[in-house]
C-alpha cells in the first residue's frame, strides 16, 4: 500500500510493483500545459514592462539633466577677471555681456560698532545695577528699549539684548575682553550707511550710557564707479554690502579694497562645449537603450519590445526634436542679414551617424571642427540654440515683442492682428484669438496656446495691422518639456502602457494562482485513484496468493 503523510498520498512500489508516482507526476505534467503557458506569458508581460520601466527612468534622469541647463544663464559659461584681485573678484553667470569695464573702489561697506570703552568689570559676571534701570538703542532710526532688573549680571545683560525679539536680527551684544576688563559692544548686523546704532537718550543704567560709548566702526555703504561712472568727483554708485551683484548684469563683484582695477568678461567656450556633449551623451544613452530594447537579429527574429508602440513614440518624438529647426526660430537670411545664423544643430556639425557599418549607428556624433568654428564665430548664438526661453521676435516693425511666460507660452510662431481706431487699439487677436488690450499692449488670454505672450502695437494710424511674433526656445527646453509629457506619472505614454502590462501581469498571476490550485487539486484526486487501485490490486494479488498456495497443497496432497 501507499504511505500516507499531511493528507497526501505517496507510493512506494509495493503491491502491484507499478510506479504509480511516476505515473501520476506525468499525468500531471501533461495537465499542467496551459500553466506553463501562463508562466511564459507573465514573463513575457513582465519583461515588457521592466521595459518600460527602465527606458521611463532613463529619460527622467536625462529630463532632471536637461532641466539643470534650459536657460541662457544655466548653459551659457562666462569669466570674470580682474586685473587686481586685492581690490576686487568677480564671478559672471550666463547672462553676462563680453566686456572689459574700469573699476574703482572709493570705500568698502561696513557695519556700526559701538563699544563702552569708560566702563569695564573684570568680572563678567559682576552687577551692572543695583537698581532697576532702562538700557535703550535704536537701528536704522528705530528705538528699542529693554527693562535692566537690580542685580542683573554683565552677561545677563548681553543676553538680554540678544534675546530681545524685536531687536535681535538687527542688533547683536557681545563682550570683549581687553586683558583685564570685559566691555559690552554693540555690532550693527547690517552694512551701509543706514544700517547706524545709536545708544538713546532714554537710557538710565549707569556707565552704559551714550557718552561711555565710542564708534569703533562706522557704518558705511560701499562707493563704486564703473566705467568712469558716474562723473562727478564726489559721486558714486553706493550699495549696502561689499558683495554687489545688481550693478553689471549677470556679474557679482566681491569688493576686498580701495583701489581701481578692469574687469574682463569674456565666453568659456570650453565649458559651453561641455555641455554640448553633455547633452549629445544624454539623448545618445537613449538611443542606444532603445536600439537594446528593439534589436531584431540576423534571422529577423525581433526583441520584446520590437514595434512596440510607445518605445516608437519616444523614439520618434527624439528625433524630431534634433532634426528640427529651434522652435521660434528662423533660418538666417544672409540677404538681408534677418533670421537666426544659427536654427539647427546641424549647423553647429552635430547630425546622426548614418553609416550602418559604424559603431555609432543610430547615434548623434560631433563634428567637433564645425562645433569650433561656431562657438568662435557666435557663442551667444550658439547658446541661443540650446537654451533660448522668453526671448522673442517680430517679423514687422508694426508690433514688439513684449514679454512671455515659460512653461505658460507655448514657444513658436504667433499670427497677432490688431485693428486701431482714433489712435488706440480697439481689438486685437492672437492666432485667431481674441485678446486683453491695455495702453496699445496686447496680451493673450489665459486658456490659449499663446497665454501669457505680450506684444506692444507699434503703429497707431487707424487701420488693421498683422504680424509674426515668434517665442523662442532652445533645444534644450523643447526636449525637457517632451520629456516630461512623455513621462508624466499620471498622463505619460510609457506609464500608461506599463500599466496595462502591469494589469496584464497581475490579472496572469492570479490566473497561474487558480491553475496551480486546479492542478493540486487534480494531482490529489489522481492520487485517491491510484491507492484505491493499488488497494484493489493488492487484495487479488492476495488471493492469487491463496489461490496458488491451496492448489500447491492440492497437488502435495495428490502426490
Amino acid at each position: 500500500m501507499g504511505d500516507y503523510s499531511s493528507g497526501a498520498i505517496y507510493f512506494t512500489g509495493l503491491g502491484n510493483g507499478t510506479d504509480f508516482d511516476s505515473i501520476i507526476e506525468a499525468t500531471v505534467a501533461a495537465e499542467g500545459v496551459r500553466l506553463t503557458q501562463l508562466e511564459e506569458w507573465e514573463v513575457y508581460w513582465q519583461e515588457k514592462s521592466d521595459s518600460l520601466d527602465e527606458l521611463n527612468s532613463s529619460l527622467l534622469t536625462l529630463r532632471t539633466t536637461l532641466e539643470s541647463m534650459d536657460t541662457v544663464s544655466e548653459f551659457s559659461e562666462k569669466e570674470a577677471v580682474s586685473t587686481d584681485t586685492s581690490v576686487l573678484s568677480a564671478t559672471a553667470d550666463g547672462d553676462a555681456v563680453d566686456a572689459s569695464h574700469t573699476l574703482e573702489v572709493n570705500q568698502l561697506a561696513q557695519n556700526d560698532i559701538w563699544t563702552n570703552s569708560a566702563t569695564g568689570q573684570s568680572d563678567s559676571g559682576a552687577a551692572v545695577t543695583s537698581m532697576s534701570a532702562v538700557f535703550a538703542f535704536s537701528y536704522g532710526g528705530e528705538e528699542y528699549s529693554l527693562d535692566v532688573s537690580a542685580g542683573t549680571t554683565l552677561n545677563e545683560l548681553v543676553d538680554q539684548i540678544n534675546a530681545n525679539p524685536d531687536s535681535k536680527s538687527n542688533v547683536r551684544a557681545m563682550l570683549i575682553n581687553d586683558g583685564s576688563e570685559y566691555h559690552l559692544q554693540l555690532y550693527g548686523m547690517d552694512m551701509g550707511a543706514g544700517n547706524a546704532v545709536a545708544i538713546t537718550a532714554a537710557t538710565t543704567l549707569t556707565g552704559y550710557e551714550a557718552s561711555d560709548f565710542e564708534n569703533t566702526q562706522v557704518a558705511q555703504s560701499a562707493q563704486i564707479k564703473v566705467d568712469g561712472y558716474p562723473t562727478g568727483v564726489d559721486e558714486w554708485i553706493t550699495r549696502d554690502s561689499n558683495t554687489v551683484s545688481d550693478l553689471i548684469e549677470g556679474v557679482t563683484l566681491s569688493l576686498s579694497a580701495v583701489g581701481n582695477t578692469t574687469l574682463n568678461v569674456t565666453t568659456d567656450t570650453d565649458a559651453i562645449k561641455e555641455k554640448i556633449v553633455a547633452f549629445v551623451e544624454g539623448i545618445n544613452e537613449i538611443r542606444l537603450l532603445i536600439q537594446e530594447l528593439t534589436y531584431v537579429d540576423d534571422d529577423a527574429t525581433g526583441s520584446v519590445m520590437t514595434g512596440n508602440y510607445g518605445v516608437d513614440v519616444v523614439k520618434q518624438n527624439l528625433q524630431n526634436i534634433t532634426a528640427s529647426k529651434g522652435s521660434g526660430f528662423s533660418y538666417y537670411d544672409a540677404a538681408t542679414g534677418l533670421g537666426d545664423y544659427y536654427s539647427t544643430l546641424s549647423q553647429l556639425g552635430i547630425s546622426t551617424d548614418a553609416d550602418e557599418s559604424s559603431e555609432s549607428y543610430g547615434q548623434l556624433i560631433i563634428d567637433e571642427t564645425e562645433l569650433d568654428e561656431a562657438l568662435a564665430n557666435d557663442a551667444d548664438a550658439v547658446v541661443a540654440l540650446f537654451a533660448a526661453s522668453e526671448q522673442g521676435t517680430s517679423d514687422t516693425s508694426d508690433m514688439t515683442y513684449v514679454s512671455s511666460v515659460d512653461g505658460l507660452t507655448n514657444a513658436g510662431d504667433h499670427e497677432v492682428v490688431y485693428e486701431v481706431s482714433g489712435g488706440v487699439v480697439i481689438s486685437a487677436t492672437i492666432n485667431g484669438e481674441s485678446c486683453s488690450i491695455a495702453d496699445n499692449l496686447i496680451t493673450a488670454d489665459y486658456g490659449t496656446n499663446a497665454a501669457g505672450l505680450e506684444v506692444r502695437a507699434n503703429t497707431l494710424t487707424d487701420g488693421t495691422y498683422s504680424g509674426t511674433v515668434s517665442v523662442k526656445q532652445g533645444k534644450v527646453g523643447q526636449l525637457a518639456d517632451e520629456l516630461a509629457r512623455l513621462t508624466d506619472s499620471e498622463t505619460g505614454i510609457l506609464v500608461i502602457i506599463q500599466d496595462n502590462y502591469d494589469d496584464i501581469v497581475a490579472n496572469t498571476q492570479d490566473s497561474i494562482k487558480q491553475e496551480e490550485d486546479r492542478l493540486t487539486l487534480f494531482e490529489d484526486r489522481l492520487r485517491l485513484r491510484y491507492a484505491a487501485l493499488e488497494e484493489t490490486l493488492s487484495e487479488y494479488d492476495s488471493i492469487d496468493n491463496t489461490l496458488d498456495s491451496l492448489l500447491n497443497s492440492l497437488t502435495d496432497f495428490s502426490s
